[in-house]
């Protein structure tokens, strides 16, 4: 294996053991608290949890994809400190305004524990969006060890708080946020003390000029992330609606865990390559299709068939990991599985209209995705229950890649000889899905059965791409 694979595989460790500690805790979490909080409560934290998301993507996010975006260019003129400076002081704007809305939504709210939610929310928001800027400065510099053990260490501590608050002071279900405030606040004074990515301010170094150039990207940023922020969670509102609270609390916390499973992976993915990728966009676009072709490789041979092992032990995953009052929703799991995975598919094609300055054709493409999924859903959840909210996502993303790909073949070649592994992975998946099938109705299997026919998928799977897994190359600097 050539040292650039050494090296990839080397920060994807580090990434993954820094992610798979907060995956591990979140997936204790849950059985924890759906068997101690019920689905009202759950229907309660998830519509406020909801709406602060959307109050973030239009008041923070779009400052995150700005260090993204403007990172490499400002370090190759010397001029982080600028840049840190102008989006710091975009942060402190955005803390005003959502200040104020939270302030007048906690004064007007007669639920008392919508107001304790909102309370929480508006200091896990504003805490959270600042440590999270951090940690994409600190992914940049290349520190996979130092973000590995600090994640990992924040988020042992989250869920201690969390267990500490419920069980022994017995506070309501907004420990579940309260928790997060609090090791938020520590974990920030701990990055304002000893500062590992030297990030430094100078207030003198706000002008007009760069902050315009940060608006008009993180305006179109903004739109871009809202619009994908609704083909994944507007069906919560839809639901509720439509059904009751009680049904968005079962949705929301299996679309959750769902979701986070892949998430996490395809995060971890981004974070390792995003350091080569990004450069590549910035002062080599011409070349940087082939690379992504490369990364794309990767990204299926390695992802489809972890969702192809999900979704065939959803119901199992659903038992172990909820309340019993929760474990209903395990059909939607395959389908949120396959949305969040194209989901990450279609980051490829994003990041290259965001780079080529294709700003408003990606708004465009992402607004009408938001509407159809915004339709499917009142259509689809009307007529067939909430269920179908996670199947209308899914297609939502399928169409966002079909348009993504039309306006750039360059990503995805159709020619054999370049996508001819795709159609030999999806045939081998594809007969592992109905032998499942086919020996699972026949015999009932139990758990230990299941896990060992996973097992033996796994190694088969394995065994015959074992070349095919041995020579992707796979470039980052090393």
């Amino acid at each position: 294996m050539s040292n650039k694979n050494n090296s990839f595989l080397k920060d994807f460790s580090w990434y993954f053991l820094g992610s798979f500690v907060p995956l591990l805790i979140g997936f204790v979490k849950t059985p924890i608290f759906t068997r101690y909080f019920n689905k009202e409560d759950y229907g309660y934290l998830g519509i406020v949890s909801l709406t602060f998301s959307y109050f973030g993507m239009i008041l923070f996010s779009w400052i995150g994809s700005c260090i993204w975006r403007y990172y490499t260019k400002y370090e190759v003129k010397k001029e982080l400190k600028t840049l840190y400076s102008n989006l710091m002081f975009l942060y402190i704007l955005a803390f005003v305004l959502i200040m104020i809305v939270s302030l007048y939504w906690y004064i007007t709210a007669e639920n008392y524990l919508i107001k304790q939610l909102v309370f929480y929310s508006f200091f896990q928001i504003v805490l959270n969006q600042l440590f999270l800027f951090y940690m994409v400065i600190i992914r940049l510099k290349g520190k996979a060890k130092f973000y590995t053990i600090f994640q990992s260490v924040r988020a042992f501590f989250s869920i201690l708080i969390a267990l500490f608050l419920v069980f022994k002071f017995e506070v309501n279900i907004s420990a579940l946020i309260s928790s997060l405030v609090i090791i938020d606040a520590i974990a920030i004074l701990f990055l304002v003390i000893i500062n590992p990515a030297e990030v430094s301010l100078n207030f003198k170094l706000i002008k007009r000029k760069n902050l315009k150039e940060l608006i008009i990207y993180g305006s179109a940023g903004l739109i871009i992330n809202i619009g994908f922020l609704i083909i994944t969670s507007s069906d919560r509102y839809i639901i509720y609606l439509l059904n009751n609270l009680e049904t968005v609390g079962i949705y929301d916390q299996v679309y959750k865990l769902s979701q986070l499973s892949v998430v996490v992976l395809v995060t971890i993915f981004f974070n390792t390559i995003n350091p080569t990728l990004l450069k590549e966009l910035e002062v080599n676009f011409k070349n940087s299709a082939n690379l992504i072709q490369k990364y794309i490789k990767v990204f299926i041979i390695y992802g489809l068939p972890i969702i192809t092992y999900l979704s065939l032990f959803s119901k199992d995953i659903a038992h172990i990991f909820l309340g019993a009052e929760f474990r209903v929703g395990y059909r939607i799991m395959p389908f949120v599985f396959l949305a969040a995975y194209i989901h990450g598919f279609a980051n490829f094609y994003e990041l290259r209209l965001k780079f080529s300055n294709q700003l408003k054709r990606l708004s465009i493409i992402v607004i009408i995705a938001a509407l159809l999924n915004l339709a499917l859903n009142y259509i689809f959840v009307g007529l067939y229950g909430y269920k179908w909210a996670a199947v209308t996502t899914a297609i939502t993303y399928l169409f966002l890649i079909l348009v993504f790909h039309y306006f750039d073949k360059e990503i995805v070649p159709l020619k054999y000889h370049k996508i001819g592994f795709l159609f030999k992975v999806v045939l081998v998946l594809g007969v592992q899905t109905i032998l499942y099938f086919v020996i699972n109705n026949m015999y009932d299997l139990n758990i230990l059965i299941k896990l060992t026919l996973g097992i033996f998928f796994i190694l088969t799977y394995y065994f015959i791409f074992k070349k095919l897994l041995s020579e992707t190359d796979i470039p980052i600097n090393a």
